[in-house]
Parts: C-alpha cells; sequence; structure tokens
C-alpha cells in the first residue's frame, strides 16, 4: 500500500498512477464514461461474504471502475453482475483507494477481455472525446429533381 497526496491509501497491483499519462498510453482498450447498474460479489477483508450494488464509473473491454461501501478484500476473486442482463464475470481487484471515509473506489479487471458484456458499442482507439463536442461540417445536399442530361 502506498499513500498518496491527500494521505489515503492506495492499493495498486504493478501501477504507480492509476490517471498518469504513462498509463493511459499502456491502456488494453478504451474506457468509457457510463453508470452501468452492476452487483459486486467478493470478500471483506475479515473474511466475510458480501454482495454489494453499484454503478461503473468507467468501463472498457478489460473490467470497470466502481464505487462500494464494503471494505473488499484486494487479494480475492470477484464475481461482477451486470444487472441489466444478467450476465456474469470471473475478476480480481486491479485498484483499490479509499476517496473518502466509507467509500472505496475499485478497479475490477475481467480475467479475460470481454467487449460485449456491457452491452454497448466502444469507439475506436484513435477516438478523441473532444471531437463530440465539435460541430460536424454541413455537407452538400445533392438535389434529386435535377436530371442528369
Amino acid at each position: 500500500m502506498a499513500a498518496n497526496d491527500s494521505g489515503k491509501k492506495t492499493v495498486l497491483n504493478g501501477i504507480s498512477s492509476a490517471n498518469s499519462e504513462a498509463n493511459r498510453s499502456k491502456r488494453r482498450s478504451v474506457r468509457v464514461v457510463i453508470d452501468i447498474p452492476v452487483t459486486v460479489f467478493g470478500q471483506t477483508s475479515d473474511g466475510k461474504i458480501f454482495g454489494e450494488k453499484t454503478k461503473t464509473v468507467t468501463v472498457n473491454a478489460h473490467g470497470c471502475l466502481v464505487i462500494v461501501k464494503t471494505n473488499i478484500d484486494p487479494q480475492k476473486p470477484v464475481l461482477l453482475v451486470n444487472t441489466k442482463t444478467g450476465a456474469e464475470m470471473q475478476s480480481h481487484i486491479a485498484y483499490r483507494k479509499e476517496i473518502a471515509e466509507g467509500l472505496l473506489e475499485i478497479g475490477i479487471d475481467f480475467e479475460q477481455p470481454v467487449p460485449r458484456f456491457w452491452g454497448i458499442n466502444f469507439p475506436p482507439e484513435d477516438w478523441d472525446p473532444a471531437d463530440r463536442k465539435k460541430a460536424a461540417r454541413p455537407q452538400p445536399i445533392s438535389n434529386p429533381n435535377k436530371a442528369a442530361k
């Protein structure tokens, strides 16, 4: 465990910082900010089995980021259930950070990438989220009444 600038404890399995530029360039798939209802099943630090309903913060083909209240054991396996579809995925904790008293930000990593688990279409690798705010260039409209001569 390491302490960040705010003094909160962070567990990163081989990752120095969840939001660093270097990590963004190393990501295996595009992250999408979307809240999808999920249930996280796992084991607490004191060994109790739990299930907690929450929503995703971000998703990708390899997992998601969620916020939970339960003190989840980062060394134990996790079962993630997509509440909308009922799909289940064996997973593990890749990232764990206390963001406030009683709230943990958890990075969940699937055992295998499954982009269709979320029921969304992911943008291409070279997609820039800023592009969606740019006005589309008007396309010329052909005149269907004008006959070719």
